[in-house]
């Protein structure tokens, strides 16, 4: 309510600040109509410099060739300016259409103008030092992409995560890259893990104006991998909203040597659906009581508290070890365990509803979310009260059970 207010009370002091000469802004049609016209007459007005350069040197009027010359170099720097941000943003909004292993980073832009601008004074003034100024830049363009690629060679990348991932909680990742170049090093490489962008995300990058068609989830930073070796790191993730998140390759990039660009390589890997779970809650203590009130009733199933025997079965991991049974483990050579009757009925079911009455209201996720984290909450509560758990979701009824 306050920002809608705070909305409506700026635009009414708007519209009763505006006077008669009051003008509105240009469109943004009319605005890049101006910016195209600006950028074509000093594309032309450097040309134009250029032809007079090339006159005045023919005439032998040296002065007026230097003054041009001078005069070309403001021209270029205006055209750095003016022209070069937007073609820039242009191009880099085309470029993410593609997802292109090449991006240039701000640095990159700042040098490749560096770069027109020696290359353009070297072309008009016929200065040797300002050709091997241009020589020796493009030479360090050419090396930072040939070790850029050379960084990214060879390189197998691979994740471990663990069973049972929260939302909301960190999730311990062991991402390891190993190096099987037989002689180069490899410096700077960033892991990230690609896979499809689900629902939620493609909302929200719509909203933004951004055409994205793949997710990406930062895993690692390698400063420095050795040939013929392996790097390991143990990070930590956190994975925000429950539900699947599917990896389908890994990307690396790095930025080595010197910025300019960042070259990314796209490694495929096997399909894996992470299955995130939402996270359980602390519940209230009167719940502990609950299990109890269906009364002491010996019942003919599995169980835990009771003391007539059920049936003997081989050892698990998470059986108490007061419950071996020594003779039957001697006979048959392997941990055997008594296995008890239940002495009451702890049967409980919980039920999600999932049709969504008013599944237009504003609030209807984030209830139907808390939902779902109240049902794994009481879920999770009375297994570890080692009741009978049947979970009711919409129109499917699961079996009862007592955890994994």
């Amino acid at each position: 309510m306050k920002d809608e207010a705070g909305a409506q009370i700026k635009s009414d002091i708007v519209e009763n600040n505006r006077s008669p000469r009051h003008r509105t802004p240009a469109s943004p049609r009319l605005r890049k109509w101006h910016n195209a016209i600006l950028s074509t007459l000093l594309v032309l007005l450097g040309l134009g410099m250029t032809g007079v350069i090339l006159i005045a040197r023919g005439v032998g009027d040296m002065r007026l060739a230097n003054i041009a010359a001078i005069a070309s170099l403001v021209v270029v720097l205006l055209i750095i300016i003016v022209v070069v941000p937007p073609l820039v943003r242009s191009a880099r909004a085309e470029v993410s259409r593609f997802d292109l292993p090449l991006q240039i980073t701000k640095g990159g832009v700042i040098f490749l103008g560096v770069l027109a601008v020696v290359a353009f004074a070297a072309w008009n003034t016929g200065n040797n030092l300002l050709f091997l100024l241009f020589s020796l830049l493009a030479s360090t363009l050419f090396v930072a992409w040939a070790a850029a690629r050379a960084s990214l060679r060879d390189l197998i990348v691979s994740a471990r995560f663990p069973d049972h991932i929260y939302a909301g909680e960190p999730a311990p990742v062991i991402v390891i890259i190993r190096n099987t170049k037989r002689f180069l090093p490899s410096f700077s490489i960033l892991v990230e893990a690609r896979g499809p962008i689900d629902k939620e995300e493609r909302k929200e990058k719509r909203r933004r104006r951004k055409r994205v068609r793949f997710s990406k989830r930062t895993l690692a930073y390698f400063m420095y991998v050795p040939h013929r070796a392996a790097a390991e790191q143990r990070v930590e993730q956190l994975f925000d909203r429950r539900g699947h998140e599917l990896i389908t390759g890994f990307e690396l990039s790095t930025r080595f040597p010197f910025g300019f660009f960042r070259r990314r390589r796209r490694l495929r890997a096997r399909d894996v659906d992470i299955v995130v779970y939402p996270r359980p809650e602390p519940l209230g203590d009167e719940l502990h009581l609950l299990p109890m009130n269906a009364g002491r009733l010996i019942s003919a199933r599995r169980g835990a508290g009771g003391h007539d025997l059920f049936s003997l079965r081989d050892y698990h991991p998470q059986d108490d070890l007061r419950h071996i049974d020594w003779k039957a483990t001697a006979r048959a050579r392997r941990l055997i365990v008594r296995e008890f009757t239940a002495e009451d009925e702890r049967r409980m079911t919980i039920a999600l509803d999932t049709k969504g009455h008013d599944a237009d209201a504003k609030d209807f996720v984030a209830r139907f979310e808390r939902g779902v984290t109240l049902a794994a909450s009481l879920t999770a509560h009375f297994i570890d009260e080692r009741a009978e758990v049947r979970l009711v979701i919409g129109e499917e009824a699961g079996r009862y059970g007592v955890g994994p």
